[in-house]
């Protein structure tokens, strides 16, 4: 039977392409037919009607930038996400993946276990996606193999350069998990191991990801006082590997505030020259990763596990060597995410407000936290402008992305609010609010952009032929409501959603799973 969206506004998906009143037939998992206006008198009676008088149709939102890799797993009704019409979301950014997975199978299991999972059976890429596959999940789930672990997987968490023989079984791991079905590859060098890696090393791995047509993206080595630096290797990358390159939640942090614009002109220059080079972002001025990150460098090598083990060694030492260090003011850094239950009560609060109620300095309250918990703990960090948030959000090479993982209202965890909040806020702040970007092109920057730069085929358009990932929503309603005090709160002025045909979403609640994976 086909299903008609009757009398809606369209917006197929295209940057700055007019919005037209028509309706959007389905068949199966497909669209099959846009017509321009709709009566009970043209022959489709036989339909399932759905009366969108008044409100807004246009394709799914795809979220190119989410940590879900087990997420998925244990939330497959994938609350946060559908919530704010996302019907695809990319896994395995940053360099993190839970594949290939051998010699690091405990590191993965500890994290697997934190969200419920007592065991994995999976070891490659292939196995993982087939796993997924078995799963009832509700939106389309695609996956990056990240360089951080095949690294670990070929050569430990040690600090040195990669050798001509391990740079040889990365690039075959690489080639390998492409050939399974990942999308990309994605690079953490911020994060421990890919922070140890060279330029060599990543063009050489990259060469193998352009010669099968995929993509790299990269959470660089700095986003704050070494920003520019870290663009140009971005660009280098790039360019040298000719590659298909996204950098990953762009922004101008800390000690990098005043140099969103510089960045900004970088990578456009280089766009200018030919590199395939482009950028997403979340629309907020705080950033969300591990606890860890305040600590000095010479800490940061080795397995999560032997990091604590040197904190814990002589935490006054340790302590003067983090309030020496650059790092965010204490009461600007929130916890977010703990398992430990003792820890529980410090959701949402500050690093500060934990010291005066652990009777602790700060910095050995961080060196507290991570010892209790045996492993890293999720933080907020507010290190942003707004204005350069704003600049950066309206620029043309940048999409949309959550950097977040998918998370049910009953979850545990208190995540930034960009989970809940990402994709509805970026309409209600920068088309509604701000009138810095039009509907068309921040649906654009939601959908037909990443689509295209991901290789995502047949979807983030309304086209004849596409597959039916679809919203629906109240242009006048839509609006974010998740906040850092409350961030596990939809959205409002979702209507509907659509994933391969089916309504999955309908009146705030997950109706259908119809999502699957995309290889």
């Amino acid at each position: 039977m086909k299903t008609i969206l009757k009398n809606g506004y369209i917006v197929d998906g295209n940057r700055g392409s007019l919005i037209r009143r028509g309706s959007v037939v389905i068949e199966g998992d497909k669209i099959v037919d846009i017509i321009d206006s709709y009566s009970d008198n043209d022959g489709l009676q036989d339909c399932e009607v759905v009366d969108i008088e008044g409100l807004y149709v246009c394709p799914g939102f795809i979220d190119v930038h989410s940590h879900s890799d087990l997420t998925i797993i244990a939330h497959p009704e994938s609350e946060s996400a559908i919530s704010q019409g996302v019907t695809t979301v990319v896994s395995g950014n940053c360099g993190f993946s839970v594949c290939p997975v051998d010699k690091t199978l405990a590191n993965v299991l500890t994290e697997a276990k934190s969200y419920g999972i007592d065991d994995i059976s999976w070891r490659s890429v292939r196995q993982y996606l087939d796993f997924i596959r078995g799963l009832p999940i509700v939106v389309n789930y695609a996956y990056l193999v990240g360089h951080g672990q095949i690294r670990a997987e070929v050569m430990g968490y040690s600090n040195r350069l990669a050798n001509e023989d391990e740079i040889r079984q990365m690039k075959y791991e690489v080639e390998k998990a492409l050939d399974e079905g990942a999308i990309g590859l994605s690079l953490g060098l911020i994060y421990i191991p890919g922070r140890f890696s060279n330029l060599d090393e990543l063009v050489e791995l990259s060469k193998v990801v352009s010669f099968k047509g995929k993509i790299v993206t990269n959470h660089m080595r700095s986003e704050s006082s070494h920003l520019l630096e870290a663009i140009d290797e971005s660009i280098d990358i790039s360019r040298l590997a000719d590659v298909n390159f996204e950098i990953s939640h762009l922004k101008a942090a800390g000690t990098g505030r005043g140099k969103a614009e510089s960045a900004c002109k970088k990578i456009i220059k280089a766009i200018g020259e030919g590199v395939r080079i482009s950028a997403d972002q979340y629309p907020y001025t705080a950033s969300n990763t591990g606890l860890s990150q305040v600590l000095p460098p010479q800490y940061l090598e080795g397995s999560i596990e032997e990091i604590i083990r040197k904190i814990t060694d002589d935490p006054i030492k340790v302590a003067q060597d983090i309030e020496s260090y650059p790092h965010t003011p204490w009461d600007k850094i929130l916890i977010s995410e703990a398992y430990n239950p003792k820890l529980a009560k410090y959701l949402g609060m500050s690093i500060r407000d934990i010291s005066m109620d652990l009777g602790l300095p700060e910095a050995l309250t961080v060196i507290e936290l991570m010892k209790m918990e045996e492993y890293d703990l999720g933080a907020i960090y507010f290190l942003m402008d707004q204005d350069e948030v704003d600049y950066i959000a309206t620029q043309d090479f940048v999409m949309v992305a959550s950097d977040s993982a998918i998370r049910n209202c009953s979850s545990n965890a208190f995540p930034h609010p960009r989970t809940f909040g990402t994709f509805t806020k970026f309409i209600s702040y920068y088309v509604k609010e701000r009138k810095l970007l039009t509907l068309s092109e921040a649906i654009y920057k939601m959908t037909g952009f990443p689509a295209s730069k991901f290789g995502i085929v047949n979807r983030g358009f309304i086209k004849r032929g596409y597959f039916a990932d679809l919203v629906i929503f109240d242009f006048d309603k839509i609006v974010d409501n998740a906040s850092y005090v409350s961030p596990k709160i939809l959205s409002d002025g979702i209507e509907f959603v659509f994933v391969n045909g089916k309504m999955v979403y309908k009146d705030k609640k997950v109706v259908d799973y119809a999502g699957r994976v995309l290889a």
